[in-house]
């Protein structure tokens, strides 16, 4: 009998992903990893950039390291997030670049600003923040996809996600 079921476990394509459906830390473990790791990637890829969106010094502030701090950065660092974390990736990956881009522009209000260069208005620097979160929120979305991609949306032998599922209409 017991050798039936292994004979069994072995033709379901479903058999292994018990073992591939578990995450490798409980969920405040990956988010807190996921947040730290995800902020150090930020702020390493600022400053490999030499780019600070709080500063403004005319039109020749805006280069190809600016656009590359604005677009690939915050998408890479969400794909990074997603796949740390998992499902929820896409959510967690809205708060580590505004926690570094929040904390550069205090920085920068306590110092005086290069020569040639002001601070941008708090107004501007909240778009900025508010365009980063969102950047950083798509790469969560397809880091949350390679980790499906990789461990299968469904399975019959583990719980799929860390949320609960929304009631439906029917069912009501």
């Amino acid at each position: 009998m017991q050798q039936q079921h292994t004979s069994h476990s072995k033709h379901d394509p479903n058999a292994a992903m018990d073992i591939a459906q578990k995450q490798w830390g409980p969920a405040w473990l990956r988010g807190a990893m996921a947040f730290a790791v995800g902020g150090a990637l930020m702020q390493t890829g600022f400053d490999f950039l030499d780019v600070h969106l709080e500063w403004f010094s005319g039109i020749n502030n805006y280069n190809a390291a600016w656009v590359l701090a604005m677009t690939v950065l915050p998408v890479g660092t969400g794909i990074l997030i997603g796949m740390i974390y998992g499902y929820g990736g896409k959510y967690l990956a809205h708060f580590p670049p505004a926690a570094v881009l929040i904390i550069s522009y205090y920085q920068s209000m306590q110092m005086p600003e290069p020569a040639g260069m002001h601070l941008l208005p708090m107004g501007l620097m909240t778009v900025f923040i508010i365009l980063q979160m969102e950047f950083c929120a798509v790469g969560g979305f397809f880091g949350e996809l390679f980790v499906r991609r990789r461990t299968s949306w469904t399975s019959k032998y583990a719980k799929n996600t860390d949320s609960e599922r929304l009631p439906d209409d029917r069912d009501s």
